[in-house]
């Protein structure tokens, strides 16, 4: 539902973000395969990082 946290206390806002063609297309491979989307993938990624570094 969109205007409601689902995963996350807080909502997701758009944001530009630059890949070659090759990290793209990992990018995607990599979300299909974890059964998510890219921008999920990212977002899984970054809240480790930001759990281990405080």
């Amino acid at each position: 539902m969109r205007g409601v946290p689902v995963h996350h206390e807080e909502l997701k806002k758009p944001h530009t973000v630059w890949f070659t063609g090759s990290a793209w297309k990992w990018l995607q491979l990599s979300a299909k395969e974890s059964n998510t989307s890219v921008g999920e993938l990212l977002e899984n990624w970054v809240r480790e990082k930001m759990d281990t570094t405080g």
